[in-house]
């Protein structure tokens, strides 16, 4: 009963793996190119390498049977010369002709160097009644010798089908884990046509063999590496497919957010718009009848309401940039004259706090194709935040044009309280503001800089900074000029 639950458990388990796995394909159908992958990539290196394999092992087989039929063209005639026939056998001679064979000399007469023949185990035999016997051998000591040809003894069985058939012969055998390519020469009679002895001669292929065999392991190696990294790939295309999906849910949160956001700032608009004209009739009546304490305490109000406002407007501008739903459309204008008119705005803000405010044209007559709307957005932003951060002083503006780099150059320069060397790094992120005491009341939402240079980078252009704190900043504004 306990083994039918543990298999009825496990059962279940298999069961949900798989129908999850089912579902992930489903859901993921693009994963099946990984599955396919990981089967045809081992499979296609398999076959090429096993006929590769093949291909090699034909050629070697090629190669060595050419090479015996030299060899026994070559070892027969001369073993042939001491050993003529039936009774003809000078075994000193044949033994001679032999180790000289082996040896690393020359045979007179024939020319054959013997280290250019690969041959080992090299015999001459004879039949004495049913045996076969060695007569002349390379290895000594088998001289005399009588050999096993049955069956299950190995390679010498070739022997006594040579000797039945009367026929050149030539195989495999393998001996001391080593493999040969065993030639055979038959001896007969010129006049009788009998057999009167055998030349046996073996070519080893040991080297060849182990390049076989190091072409196997090196095919088994890339084979195993090739699955390892196929996994490697489907395991990644599976967390790929994770990511896939955290961005599509993301993607979702981010939909559902910005709507909120959305929804929140029009919303919001309303009840600060009517803040703002409840507090317009205030300041009138307060104005009239009502007391230092009341007047700065609506002040105090107006103030926070402005700051609310401008708030909502930035986040709704923000999500309107982010969305791409703010016109960018390009327009032929000239930027001196749009800047001429911002400065003539601010004019009377900047005589309110006693500051100086100056701009030079340089007689800048050149185009610039850019949104008329964003191009004022984004200048009058730098002269606003130059006028709010400057305490004392001056605000210089400029506009040149960098003919070479086909470019103009905007630039805002105030006295104010500068910026900090890791401020600066930060200067253009949203929501971040660089907190001094000397800045402490001054309100803003962190949003401006990043606007501007967004918008400026959506238009071909860009926003640098230089500040010294305490000395004041310079931002430059760069935007690409008209084609004549």
């Amino acid at each position: 009963m306990i083994r039918k639950r543990l298999f009825s458990r496990n059962s279940g388990k298999m069961q949900q793996f798989i129908k999850n796995g089912i579902l992930f394909i489903k859901k993921n159908p693009s994963i099946l190119y990984s599955l396919v992958l990981i089967v045809l990539l081992p499979a296609a290196l398999f076959f090429n390498t096993f006929r590769t394999i093949q291909s090699f092992q034909t050629a070697i087989d090629l190669n060595l049977q050419t090479q015996a039929i030299t060899i026994n063209n070559v070892l027969g005639p001369m073993i042939a010369r001491d050993f003529s026939g039936s009774g003809n056998l000078n075994q000193e001679m044949v033994q001679r002709t032999i180790d000289l064979l082996v040896g690393n000399a020359v045979i007179e007469g024939d020319a054959v160097a013997g280290n250019n023949l690969n041959i080992e185990n090299i015999r001459v035999i004879v039949k004495e009644g049913l045996d076969f016997k060695v007569v002349a051998a390379e290895d000594h000591t088998n001289v005399g010798k009588t050999l096993n040809t049955d069956p299950e003894f190995n390679g010498e069985t070739m022997v006594a089908i040579a000797w039945g058939s009367s026929t050149d012969i030539m195989g495999w055998v393998e001996q001391d884990g080593d493999r040969y390519w065993r030639i055979i020469k038959v001896f007969t009679d010129s006049q009788s046509g009998n057999i009167y002895g055998l030349l046996v001669a073996d070519i080893p292929t040991r080297e060849l063999d182990a390049m076989t065999a190091s072409t196997v392991v090196q095919a088994a190696i890339i084979l195993v590496i090739s699955i390892f990294l196929a996994l490697a790939l489907i395991f990644q295309h599976t967390r790929l497919f994770a990511f896939v999906s955290r961005t599509s849910d993301l993607e979702a949160q981010c939909k559902v957010k910005d709507q909120f956001i959305r929804m929140a700032g029009h919303e919001l608009q309303s009840p600060v718009t009517n803040m703002r004209w409840v507090l317009e009739a205030l300041q009138e009546e307060v104005a009239a009848n009502g007391t230092d304490i009341q007047k700065q305490y609506i002040e105090r109000i107006t103030s926070s309401v402005n700051g609310l406002g401008k708030l909502v407007t930035d986040i709704l501008e923000v999500s309107h940039l982010e969305q791409g739903k703010m016109d960018f459309d390009p327009q032929k204008i000239l930027p001196a004259d749009i800047i001429s008119q911002i400065v003539n705005n601010v004019k009377l803000k900047v005589e309110g706090k006693g500051l100086k405010i100056s701009y030079q044209a340089n007689d800048f007559h050149y185009f610039i194709n850019a949104n008329q709307a964003r191009f004022t957005q984004i200048v009058t932003n730098l002269v606003e935040n130059a006028i709010k951060y400057t305490p004392a002083g001056e605000i210089k503006i400029s506009i040149t044009a960098e003919t070479g780099r086909r470019r103009c150059i905007i630039t805002v320069q105030d006295t104010g309280f500068g910026i900090s060397a890791e401020g600066q790094k930060k200067m253009f992120e949203q929501f971040y503001r660089v907190k001094t005491a000397a800045n402490a009341g001054i309100p803003g939402t962190g949003l401006g800089l990043w606007m501007a240079r967004e918008m400026a980078r959506k238009m071909n252009g860009d926003i640098m900074l230089e500040s010294i704190e305490r000395m004041g900043s310079r931002f430059f504004v760069y935007f690409p000029l008209c084609d004549k």
